[in-house]
């Protein structure tokens, strides 16, 4: 390796683990208004699995060769014409569109995605944060509003609102049971039999084995018969029909993916049958947030680093090398992992 190179891990063709390979890409340089970081941990996505097996959906595959990885956490090397707030040498957390290379050595984000780490964190707790934090606050307060629902109830002398989170023990579902904790809600959730302990340690109130085929009653009876105030769904298949008919009335749904297939039912019908409950429906995506308002998405990830620095999130990080990536791509689509997978890189 010369200067101008920097080490990564790449997909040079779609397919199983093993297609991810080491390989040597240009050092990047920093433009106005960009960052260049010495990347230390990767953190590792679904999204990355499915550029890797050529999963994308139509239109949203990048080309190959492809470096992945679209967060982490460093230590800043250079900085591009017109950036203020950060220093040279300083540590940060980043995160970036899908192309940014976050499984190599050295990476250049825009600014505004690019923000301090506290002393108290470790990079490698800095690296699991920004997208799935990021998912779980814009989904609970920027979309669900539970920060003012729940202020409301607590005025009028009411119960807290619930959140049903499925696949709490995920990187996005632990941090949403944190979060929601913190906000005040109570947290209903969802995982398999051998995850049940590890998301009580999180701290929801009630934690379901989602195989159960009394799931429903179940989650119903830990409402006390009211219903779910909001759910968040990165399942879908046949989950979404039931969780609209758990709805309590104002209350939503919000998908966040699809781990069991394109939604199930005659919609048509099933949003009928609900609409003397007033519910909702929504879909996310961190990126449609991502690209549509920098100033905003950037002040949010701040908040989220600060309730990390503060103990309030704290995610269950598991750490290997960077040549392990295959491995680490193996846990998680075997669904085996708990909380976030990352990847030390130098």
């Amino acid at each position: 390796m010369t200067l101008s190179n920097t080490p990564v891990i790449e997909i040079e063709r779609t397919g199983h683990p093993d297609v991810l390979t080491p390989g040597l890409r240009r050092l990047p340089v920093p433009g106005p208004g960009e960052v260049l970081i010495d990347n230390r941990v990767a953190a590792v996505n679904f999204v990355d699995t499915l550029i890797r097996s050529g999963s994308m959906p139509q239109g949203m595959m990048p080309p190959l060769p492809h470096v992945p990885g679209v967060e982490g956490a460093g230590i800043v090397a250079a900085l591009g014409d017109g950036v203020t707030g950060l220093a040279v040498g300083s540590k940060v957390a980043w995160m970036g569109p899908v192309g940014v290379g976050g499984y190599g050595g050295r990476v250049v984000v825009r600014s505004e995605y690019c923000v301090p780490v506290a002393d108290t964190l470790t990079l490698e707790t800095a690296a699991a944060i920004p997208v799935n934090a990021m998912t779980a606050w814009h989904m609970l307060v920027n979309l669900g509003g539970m920060d003012r629902l729940v202020q409301s109830r607590r005025d009028l002398g009411l119960p807290a609102p619930s959140v049903l989170i499925h696949s709490a023990a995920g990187g996005v579902g632990t941090l949403a049971v944190q979060l929601a904790r913190h906000l005040g809600a109570a947290v209903i959730a969802t995982c398999s039999a051998g995850k049940l302990d590890f998301v009580r340690a999180l701290g929801a109130d009630a934690v379901l084995d989602h195989r159960r085929e009394d799931l429903a009653s179940q989650i119903h009876a830990a409402t006390a018969g009211r219903g779910v105030d909001l759910s968040l769904n990165p399942v879908a298949g046949p989950t979404l029909r039931r969780d609209l008919g758990l709805l309590a009335p104002m209350g939503g749904v919000i998908l966040f993916g699809f781990l069991a297939g394109l939604p199930e039912g005659d919609f048509a019908t099933d949003l009928a049958g609900a609409i003397t409950r007033s519910v909702f429906l929504r879909v996310s995506d961190i990126y449609s947030y991502f690209n549509t308002d920098a100033a905003a998405f950037s002040a949010d990830l701040r908040r989220v680093l600060d309730l990390a620095a503060t103990g309030v999130l704290t995610p269950r990080v598991t750490a290997l090398p960077l040549a392990r990536a295959g491995e680490a791509h193996r846990l998680l689509e075997s669904g085996q992992s708990m909380g976030k997978l990352v990847l030390a890189v130098g």
